[in-house]
């Protein structure tokens, strides 16, 4: 039986920490720098689990049963679907909850906490708890346990099973770092989009929350349809890019806001 490398694990590990690291650190500079409460990152946390998790899985659920393979099977139309959705459901969240939940006390600082608390648990979801699964069945597979673990199950089902846990040491140990990346790209994503939708909601401004759900839609489709077709770290590199000019865009428009806040 093969065994997965150390430099493999030690990937999984470095993206666990980084997944756990960023929304705690940020968090707490949110809180000495700003006083943002801590309520603020738990309603982002709360939201993205109801419309992300839930509402939308239900959606999903809903057109895989009515179209099946004509939407899995094509690549453009699931690209599409999947960003729309994505896009959709994430951003009437943060409409809803900043508009009805924060309501008059929402403020930039509060509505960065939000975006530390969506970002956040995402990551927390998406990639921390991926690299803790990915790291109890190293252990499996480099304590010798693995063909006892999958004894029980029948040929179909056990093959199966192997072929996805053998990519554990058949991928390239630098995707399991890339994991970690993707995560901090996302997230950094999650704190810009917070706040266009703030700006949206605060100042009565539809063009904000469209621009995010536009920059949400292009950077999920993008990702879908490139997935396959570039080396991951194109992929994440171009992604970067996206994320990096949207966060130029927002750190300006937070600049703005405070010094006109200062000049009044």
């Amino acid at each position: 039986m093969n065994t997965v490398s150390s430099a493999s694990i030690t990937g999984m590990v470095v993206s666990l920490i980084l997944c756990v690291a960023a929304p705690v650190a940020l968090c707490v500079l949110l809180k000495r720098k700003t006083g943002a409460k801590l309520s603020d990152m738990l309603l982002g946390a709360v939201t993205f689990v109801i419309f992300a998790m839930f509402l939308e899985q239900m959606l999903h659920l809903a057109m895989s049963a009515v179209f099946g393979e004509k939407l899995t099977g094509n690549l453009w139309l699931s690209a599409l679907y999947g960003g729309a959705a994505a896009a959709v459901f994430e951003e009437f969240g943060r409409l809803v909850a900043m508009k009805y939940f924060l309501g008059s006390q929402l403020e930039k600082e509060n509505a960065l906490m939000y975006g530390v608390g969506h970002g956040g648990v995402e990551a927390l979801f998406v990639g921390g708890l991926t690299c803790v699964s990915n790291l109890a069945t190293v252990s499996m597979v480099n304590g010798g346990k693995l063909e006892s673990a999958l004894a029980g199950l029948d040929e179909a089902a056990r093959a199966t099973s192997l072929e996805t846990i053998s990519q554990l040491w058949t991928l390239p140990s630098y995707l399991f770092y890339m994991a970690g990346v993707e995560r901090l790209i996302a997230f950094a994503l999650q704190i810009c989009l917070s706040y266009l939708v703030y700006r949206a909601v605060r100042y009565h401004r539809r063009g904000f929350f469209l621009a995010a759900m536009g920059i949400h839609f292009a950077v999920d489709a993008l990702g879908a349809l490139l997935k396959d077709a570039v080396p991951v770290p194109v992929l994440e590199a171009i992604l970067a890019a996206i994320v990096i000019v949207t966060a130029i865009f927002t750190v300006r428009l937070y600049r703005g806001e405070t010094e006109k806040a200062t000049s009044d």
